[in-house]
Protein backbone atom coordinates (compact mmCIF):
# COMPACT_ATOMS: atom_id res chain seq x y z
CA UNK A 1 0.00 0.00 0.00
CA UNK A 2 2.50 2.19 1.10
CA UNK A 3 4.32 1.67 -2.63
CA UNK A 4 1.45 2.12 -4.24
CA UNK A 5 0.62 5.64 -2.74
CA UNK A 6 4.70 6.57 -3.29
CA UNK A 7 3.82 8.88 -6.59
CA UNK A 8 1.89 11.07 -4.34
CA UNK A 9 4.01 11.07 -1.41
CA UNK A 10 7.45 13.10 -0.60
CA UNK A 11 10.81 11.59 -1.26
CA UNK A 12 11.44 10.66 2.38
CA UNK A 13 8.98 9.27 4.57
CA UNK A 14 8.43 6.82 7.34
CA UNK A 15 5.19 4.69 8.73
CA UNK A 16 5.09 3.95 12.48
CA UNK A 17 3.06 1.24 13.34
CA UNK A 18 2.80 -0.97 16.61
CA UNK A 19 5.61 -3.15 16.19
CA UNK A 20 7.28 -2.40 13.12
CA UNK A 21 8.43 0.64 10.70
CA UNK A 22 8.41 1.19 7.27
CA UNK A 23 10.82 4.14 5.25
CA UNK A 24 10.92 5.04 2.05
CA UNK A 25 12.92 6.56 -0.32
CA UNK A 26 12.54 7.78 -3.76
CA UNK A 27 14.91 8.94 -6.40
CA UNK A 28 15.01 9.28 -10.49
CA UNK A 29 11.35 7.87 -10.23
CA UNK A 30 11.95 4.41 -8.22
CA UNK A 31 10.83 3.87 -4.49
CA UNK A 32 13.21 2.12 -2.55
CA UNK A 33 11.58 0.57 1.46
CA UNK A 34 12.73 -0.84 4.09
CA UNK A 35 10.41 -2.45 6.75
CA UNK A 36 12.40 -2.51 10.10
CA UNK A 37 11.95 -2.98 14.15
CA UNK A 38 10.40 -0.35 15.70
CA UNK A 39 13.50 0.71 17.62
CA UNK A 40 15.60 0.14 14.95
CA UNK A 41 17.52 3.62 14.41
CA UNK A 42 15.91 6.11 12.19
CA UNK A 43 19.36 7.56 10.64
CA UNK A 44 20.47 3.29 9.60
CA UNK A 45 17.58 2.89 8.10
CA UNK A 46 17.92 5.56 5.68
CA UNK A 47 21.54 5.02 5.04
CA UNK A 48 20.75 1.49 4.18
CA UNK A 49 18.12 2.92 1.93
CA UNK A 50 20.68 5.39 0.20
CA UNK A 51 23.47 2.77 -0.04
CA UNK A 52 20.60 0.51 -2.03
CA UNK A 53 20.09 3.44 -3.96
CA UNK A 54 23.14 3.91 -4.64
CA UNK A 55 23.85 0.53 -5.61
CA UNK A 56 21.21 -0.12 -7.90
CA UNK A 57 21.52 3.23 -10.20
CA UNK A 58 25.40 2.40 -10.67
CA UNK A 59 24.49 -1.20 -11.87
CA UNK A 60 21.02 -0.56 -13.93
CA UNK A 61 20.76 2.26 -16.70
CA UNK A 62 17.92 4.14 -17.10
CA UNK A 63 17.06 2.49 -20.39
CA UNK A 64 16.84 -0.77 -18.45
CA UNK A 65 14.58 0.32 -15.89
CA UNK A 66 12.30 1.99 -18.62
CA UNK A 67 12.11 -1.71 -20.65
CA UNK A 68 11.70 -3.55 -17.49
CA UNK A 69 7.98 -5.42 -18.42
CA UNK A 70 7.61 -8.48 -16.07
CA UNK A 71 7.90 -8.97 -12.62
CA UNK A 72 11.38 -9.68 -10.61
CA UNK A 73 12.77 -8.49 -13.50
CA UNK A 74 16.21 -7.36 -11.37
CA UNK A 75 16.23 -10.62 -9.76
CA UNK A 76 20.02 -10.70 -9.48
CA UNK A 77 20.00 -7.54 -7.60
CA UNK A 78 18.67 -9.74 -4.73
CA UNK A 79 22.53 -10.66 -3.90
CA UNK A 80 23.04 -7.02 -3.43
CA UNK A 81 19.99 -6.51 -0.90
CA UNK A 82 21.10 -9.45 1.02
CA UNK A 83 24.53 -8.05 1.36
CA UNK A 84 23.62 -4.72 2.57
CA UNK A 85 20.99 -6.50 5.01
CA UNK A 86 23.90 -8.47 6.79
CA UNK A 87 25.70 -5.47 7.27
CA UNK A 88 22.94 -3.08 8.65
CA UNK A 89 21.77 -6.33 10.92
CA UNK A 90 25.00 -6.02 12.64
CA UNK A 91 25.59 -2.04 13.06
CA UNK A 92 29.20 -2.60 14.63
CA UNK A 93 30.66 -3.75 11.34
CA UNK A 94 29.61 0.14 10.23
CA UNK A 95 32.02 1.92 12.12
CA UNK A 96 34.20 2.87 9.34
CA UNK A 97 31.79 2.95 6.84
CA UNK A 98 28.71 4.82 8.42
CA UNK A 99 28.77 8.34 10.92
CA UNK A 100 26.37 8.51 12.96
CA UNK A 101 26.10 11.48 13.86
CA UNK A 102 25.98 13.01 10.65
CA UNK A 103 23.30 11.20 9.80
CA UNK A 104 21.35 12.14 12.43
CA UNK A 105 22.39 16.05 12.38
CA UNK A 106 21.35 15.64 8.33
CA UNK A 107 17.89 13.92 9.81
CA UNK A 108 17.41 16.67 12.33
CA UNK A 109 18.25 19.43 9.32
CA UNK A 110 15.84 17.52 6.93
CA UNK A 111 13.25 15.26 9.29
CA UNK A 112 11.59 12.49 6.41
CA UNK A 113 7.52 13.05 6.51
CA UNK A 114 5.83 10.85 8.83
CA UNK A 115 3.42 9.20 7.52
CA UNK A 116 -0.12 8.48 9.33
CA UNK A 117 -2.25 5.19 8.56
CA UNK A 118 -4.66 7.43 6.41
CA UNK A 119 -2.30 8.77 4.11
CA UNK A 120 -1.54 5.32 2.46
CA UNK A 121 -4.39 3.14 3.28
CA UNK A 122 -7.17 1.96 -0.02
CA UNK A 123 -9.85 4.11 -0.75
CA UNK A 124 -12.81 2.12 -1.24
CA UNK A 125 -16.27 3.04 -2.25
CA UNK A 126 -14.98 6.40 -1.53
CA UNK A 127 -13.80 5.85 2.02
CA UNK A 128 -11.08 4.76 3.57
CA UNK A 129 -10.13 0.88 4.75
CA UNK A 130 -7.06 -0.67 6.12
CA UNK A 131 -6.77 -3.25 8.51
CA UNK A 132 -3.24 -3.26 9.86
CA UNK A 133 -1.40 -6.67 10.87
CA UNK A 134 -0.41 -6.84 14.23
CA UNK A 135 2.72 -8.15 13.44
CA UNK A 136 6.13 -7.95 14.96
CA UNK A 137 9.38 -8.01 12.70
CA UNK A 138 12.64 -9.64 14.25
CA UNK A 139 12.93 -10.41 18.24
CA UNK A 140 11.15 -7.96 20.57
CA UNK A 141 13.39 -5.78 22.32
CA UNK A 142 15.73 -7.70 25.27
CA UNK A 143 16.01 -6.33 28.98
CA UNK A 144 19.28 -7.01 30.78
CA UNK A 145 20.55 -9.76 31.88
CA UNK A 146 19.41 -10.64 35.32
CA UNK A 147 21.76 -9.61 38.17
CA UNK A 148 22.77 -12.39 41.20
CA UNK A 149 20.60 -9.46 43.92
CA UNK A 150 17.79 -10.29 41.10
CA UNK A 151 18.21 -13.72 41.15
CA UNK A 152 18.41 -13.78 45.15
CA UNK A 153 15.14 -11.96 45.19
CA UNK A 154 13.72 -14.46 42.67
CA UNK A 155 15.11 -17.24 45.29
CA UNK A 156 12.96 -15.52 48.20
CA UNK A 157 9.86 -14.85 46.54
CA UNK A 158 9.60 -18.11 44.89
CA UNK A 159 9.76 -19.69 48.68
CA UNK A 160 6.93 -16.77 50.10
CA UNK A 161 4.59 -17.90 46.39
CA UNK A 162 4.54 -21.42 47.69
CA UNK A 163 4.26 -20.79 51.73
CA UNK A 164 1.21 -18.44 50.66
CA UNK A 165 -0.28 -20.90 48.01
CA UNK A 166 -0.28 -23.48 51.24
CA UNK A 167 -1.33 -21.07 53.95
CA UNK A 168 -3.96 -20.19 51.74
CA UNK A 169 -5.42 -23.71 50.42
CA UNK A 170 -4.85 -24.78 54.55
CA UNK A 171 -7.26 -22.11 56.11
CA UNK A 172 -9.64 -22.59 53.21
CA UNK A 173 -9.85 -26.44 53.78
CA UNK A 174 -10.02 -25.38 57.68
CA UNK A 175 -12.97 -23.05 57.36
CA UNK A 176 -14.70 -25.45 55.42
CA UNK A 177 -14.65 -27.92 58.47
CA UNK A 178 -14.90 -25.85 61.11
CA UNK A 179 -17.37 -23.50 60.31
CA UNK A 180 -17.71 -21.67 63.89
CA UNK A 181 -14.23 -21.88 65.06
CA UNK A 182 -12.14 -22.24 62.12
CA UNK A 183 -10.10 -19.97 60.02
CA UNK A 184 -11.58 -17.25 58.10
CA UNK A 185 -12.11 -18.35 55.17
CA UNK A 186 -11.10 -14.45 53.72
CA UNK A 187 -7.69 -15.13 55.11
CA UNK A 188 -7.04 -17.69 53.17
CA UNK A 189 -8.51 -16.19 49.65
CA UNK A 190 -5.43 -12.98 51.07
CA UNK A 191 -2.77 -15.65 50.89
CA UNK A 192 -3.82 -16.88 47.66
CA UNK A 193 -4.38 -13.00 46.38
CA UNK A 194 -1.06 -12.16 47.85
CA UNK A 195 0.77 -15.20 46.00
CA UNK A 196 -0.55 -14.65 42.77
CA UNK A 197 0.43 -10.74 43.18
CA UNK A 198 4.21 -12.01 44.27
CA UNK A 199 3.94 -14.24 41.34
CA UNK A 200 2.83 -11.31 38.52
CA UNK A 201 5.95 -9.26 40.14
CA UNK A 202 7.99 -12.14 39.33
CA UNK A 203 7.04 -12.29 35.99
CA UNK A 204 7.31 -8.07 35.50
CA UNK A 205 11.06 -8.92 36.61
CA UNK A 206 11.66 -11.80 33.95
CA UNK A 207 9.65 -10.12 31.06
CA UNK A 208 8.93 -6.99 29.29
CA UNK A 209 5.64 -4.96 28.85
CA UNK A 210 3.96 -1.81 28.00
CA UNK A 211 3.68 -0.28 31.62
CA UNK A 212 5.97 -2.16 33.19
CA UNK A 213 7.08 0.24 35.58
CA UNK A 214 3.82 1.46 37.10
CA UNK A 215 2.48 -2.61 36.84
CA UNK A 216 5.25 -2.86 39.42
CA UNK A 217 4.38 -0.07 41.79
CA UNK A 218 0.55 -1.42 41.41
CA UNK A 219 2.17 -4.94 42.49
CA UNK A 220 4.21 -2.94 45.37
CA UNK A 221 0.72 -1.37 46.49
CA UNK A 222 -1.04 -4.34 46.21
CA UNK A 223 1.10 -6.37 48.37
CA UNK A 224 1.57 -3.34 50.88
CA UNK A 225 -2.52 -4.03 50.79
CA UNK A 226 -2.25 -8.06 52.14
CA UNK A 227 0.43 -7.29 54.33
CA UNK A 228 -2.28 -4.63 56.20
CA UNK A 229 -4.92 -7.41 55.96
CA UNK A 230 -2.94 -9.61 57.19
CA UNK A 231 -1.49 -8.04 60.07
CA UNK A 232 -2.57 -10.27 63.28
CA UNK A 233 -1.48 -13.18 61.50
CA UNK A 234 1.94 -12.49 61.32
CA UNK A 235 4.38 -11.62 63.82
CA UNK A 236 7.36 -8.42 62.82
CA UNK A 237 9.70 -10.75 61.47
CA UNK A 238 7.29 -12.16 59.02
CA UNK A 239 5.93 -9.08 58.04
CA UNK A 240 9.36 -7.65 57.89
CA UNK A 241 10.80 -10.48 55.46
CA UNK A 242 7.42 -10.08 53.55
CA UNK A 243 7.86 -6.41 53.17
CA UNK A 244 12.16 -6.74 52.18
CA UNK A 245 10.89 -9.33 49.28
CA UNK A 246 8.40 -6.88 48.04
CA UNK A 247 10.38 -3.85 48.03
CA UNK A 248 13.95 -6.30 46.82
CA UNK A 249 12.08 -7.34 43.99
CA UNK A 250 10.10 -4.16 42.63
CA UNK A 251 13.55 -2.76 42.69
CA UNK A 252 14.76 -5.68 40.50
CA UNK A 253 12.41 -5.00 38.36
CA UNK A 254 12.81 -0.86 37.41
CA UNK A 255 16.45 -1.14 37.44
CA UNK A 256 16.04 -4.06 35.08
CA UNK A 257 16.17 -1.83 31.78
CA UNK A 258 15.85 -2.51 28.12
CA UNK A 259 19.10 -2.71 26.50
CA UNK A 260 20.13 0.23 24.86
CA UNK A 261 21.50 -1.44 21.90
CA UNK A 262 20.76 -5.18 20.28
CA UNK A 263 23.75 -7.28 18.93
CA UNK A 264 21.67 -7.97 16.06
CA UNK A 265 18.78 -6.08 14.09
CA UNK A 266 16.39 -7.11 11.55
CA UNK A 267 15.59 -5.43 8.53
Amino acid sequence: MVGNKAPSLPDKCLLQLKDFTIYMMKARGITFLVMTEFHYPVALAFSFLTELMKEFIQQYEPAKLISAKRPYHFIEFDSTIHKLRQAYNKPQSLANRVNLSDLNAELTIRPPYRLAVTDVEPIINGAGRMNVPQMGVGPPPRLEPISIWAWIAVLLSSCLIALGFYRGLVSLHLSSIEMIDGPNPIHGLLYIVEALVRTFQLYLLFYNTRHRDFESWLAVFAHFLCIYFLWDLRDYNQHFVFTISTIATHLCTIYRRLQEKLPDYHI
